[in-house]
């Protein structure tokens, strides 16, 4: 039986690109990637079989998106399509491949009809060692699908290698985790709480204004703009401390302290709850932890069901609503969103899942360093977000808290870091801090 399109899938058909046929073939939005560095002796022909045998069991990437008849579109089976295939491209010195292909190839979009559903590229940049880009089509994976496929894939590699290897979690099906949530009263309810959700966002005065901002002059979004802090051991201590107070996550503790940045340059006399989007992993049952596919959920923050008035209250209250809210059940928010709901949600927070340290066949394969990373950032950064605010994390790396923004929305981004991480530290040495001093603390950042 054919699926209808899910979550994500959902929201890029809302403005997808449909061919003469009538079928989509393709969408605005840009592939998940992740760029690995490979250091050691590589065996290029078992590497491309361990690509074939990582993808070829995970179900999202063996089909296409179809119109029927009726103008719908659902998911349909394509077994005569590979889901990928590995490529060789020129080799050369790493910022030279990256500049030459493989910064386009992560940001080039896929032919939803014609093209496999992944492509691995890879390339040699010195003796034993070689990049090679991962780039899945987003209406059939996230950031957690690609971090999956990477483990399966090194698993291959290792048995191909006649290595010893622990098997990881075989991947259940997307489609039958998808066609749980059809038109039901678990879905209707979490149309009518997400709507809700959205509602607070067409009010103008939910907008922040940043000292010496030109927001009103922009009316598209470039976030060519970026700062950033690596996060040392006290910093994390302080965070761990309160999170475990406030029955949070490293996550969840900032972005709360986000919402109140964001939420504190709404109106300096009277702050209001400034919604903004975030990502949720979609995957709402351990059981389905595993699942690939486009689960993740781009949700909109909601405020604490109370108002507290202290601290410490409002970032516990913050954390207990949101973990609260439920799972989408298939739906996008983008299918409830008006112009007005639209218009005053200018950032997005997002948590980049930990890859860590991998090795497979005596290869180690790392992800791609700090100074590449840079190299790889697309040269259009236009942008639906304003602000889009990322946690960065692997595993023996420091976590980096991130910022890329408009200038002309948020003129610098150091004082954005620094606010939300001092909101934290004032939340630990007082918990009671009234949440009015806490604006005030989290303002004078920018004087």
């Amino acid at each position: 039986m054919d699926a209808e399109p899910y979550g994500l899938q959902r929201e890029m058909l809302l403005r997808a690109q449909f061919g003469p046929d009538g079928h989509p073939v393709g969408h605005r939005y840009p592939p998940v990637h992740e760029l690995l560095l490979l250091r050691g002796p590589l065996d290029i022909a078992l590497l491309g079989r361990a690509v074939r045998r990582a993808t070829e069991g995970v179900d999202v990437l063996r089909g296409r998106l179809r119109a029927r008849g009726d103008g719908t579109v659902c998911w349909v089976p394509d077994r005569g399509r590979p889901p990928a295939r590995l490529e060789e491209i020129e080799p050369g010195p790493a910022r030279q491949v990256i500049r030459a292909s493989l910064r386009e190839a992560a940001e080039a979009s896929f032919h939803l009809q014609d093209d496999p559903a992944a492509r691995f590229l890879l390339a040699r940049t010195g003796p034993d060692e070689h990049l090679l880009l991962i780039a899945i089509d987003h209406s059939c994976a996230d950031g957690r699908t690609l971090v999956l496929i990477i483990r399966h894939l090194l698993y291959q590699y290792a048995i191909l290698a006649g290595e010893t290897a622990h098997a990881p979690a075989s991947f259940p099906s997307f489609q039958a985790f998808a066609r749980q949530f059809g038109e039901s009263a678990g879905r209707t309810a979490a149309r009518a709480y997400w709507q809700r959700a959205l509602d607070r966002a067409a009010d103008g005065h939910r907008r922040p204004r940043f000292p010496g901002a030109k927001d009103s002059e922009v009316t598209s979004y470039s976030t060519d703009a970026a700062a950033q802090l690596a996060l040392g051991d006290e910093d994390l201590a302080v965070i761990n401390r309160l999170a475990q107070t406030v029955g949070s996550d490293r996550h969840r503790l900032l972005l709360a302290a986000t919402q109140l940045v964001l939420s504190a340059w709404s109106d300096e006399a009277e702050p209001l709850f400034v919604p903004f989007n975030y990502f949720r992993n979609g995957r709402h049952r351990r059981d389905w932890l595993n699942v690939p596919g486009p689960l993740a959920e781009h949700a909109v923050t909601v405020p604490p069901q109370q108002e507290p008035r202290l601290l410490g209250d409002w970032l516990a209250g913050f954390v207990r609503a949101n973990a609260a809210a439920p799972p989408f059940h298939g739906l996008s928010l983008r299918e409830l969103e008006t112009p007005a709901t639209e218009d005053n949600r200018i950032a997005v927070f997002n948590f980049l899942p930990p890859l860590g340290r991998l090795t497979a066949a005596g290869l180690r394969v790392l992800p791609c360093p700090p100074e590449l990373a840079a190299e790889m950032e697309p040269e259009d950064q236009t942008a639906r977000f304003a602000l889009r605010v990322r946690l960065v994390q692997d595993m023996d790396a420091p976590l980096i808290f991130r910022i890329e923004h408009d200038p002309r929305v948020l003129p610098d981004g150091t004082p954005f870091l620094d606010a939300a991480l001092g909101v934290v530290r004032a939340a630990d040495q007082r918990p009671g801090l009234p949440l009015a001093e806490a604006y005030r603390k989290l303002r004078q950042h920018w004087t």
